[in-house]
């Protein structure tokens, strides 16, 4: 007998939908620029999720399958974006050519080739690339929760150098993780 998507119902849907919305959301966020386009996608799929939850089955992967999703409306929406001619005439060349890039980078993204570790060690090695007090910071701060007060209290440092930082580590995140852009999704 095969199990179901949220088969033990609303307990089910409400833990996957509290864990995965928010990186959704950011995920769909850094394709779609618009906060409330992001929300209204990531609602969009939960909701068809759950209305139609007796003909999914199990999933063996959540997270590639939630992203996969993800990605997909997320590349109808930018190539609604670009055919609707109105919003062609509004957007400057640079935007139009931003715009055909993310919907490329989407279309080539693969999170199925992924796995948990595999996530994990690219990060690391990120993490591990960025300067010594940086990545101290970073640390502190993305992978153990700390406020920026209390780094700063543990370090003896002001908290403008631990905003400074952080937005070092982020910028050479991105560069480092720019072929997997959905990985550093998992880290801001």
């Amino acid at each position: 007998m095969e199990q179901r998507l949220f088969s033990s119902g609303k307990e089910d849907y409400s833990k996957i939908y509290a864990i995965y919305f928010p990186k959704l959301v950011r995920f769909s966020q850094t394709y779609l620029h618009s906060q409330e386009d992001a929300e209204n996608l990531v609602q969009d799929i939960f909701l068809y999720l759950w209305e139609n939850r007796e003909q999914i089955p199990s999933l063996g992967n959540m997270n590639a399958y939630l992203f996969t999703v993800v990605k997909n409306r997320c590349i109808d929406f930018l190539r609604k974006q670009v055919k609707n001619g109105e919003k062609k005439r509004s957007l400057s060349e640079l935007e139009e050519k931003e715009l055909q890039f993310k919907l490329y980078s989407l279309q080539k993204f693969d999170e199925n080739n992924f796995s948990a570790a595999d996530i994990e060690q690219l990060i690391s090695q990120a993490v591990d690339s960025l300067p010594a007090r940086c990545k101290e910071i970073f640390i502190l701060s993305r992978m153990e929760g700390l406020r920026h007060k209390e780094i700063s209290e543990r370090l003896n440092i002001s908290v403008n150098t631990i905003e400074s930082q952080i937005a070092i580590a982020l910028k050479k995140l991105k560069v480092a993780l720019k072929d997997y852009v959905p990985l550093f999704i998992f880290i801001i």
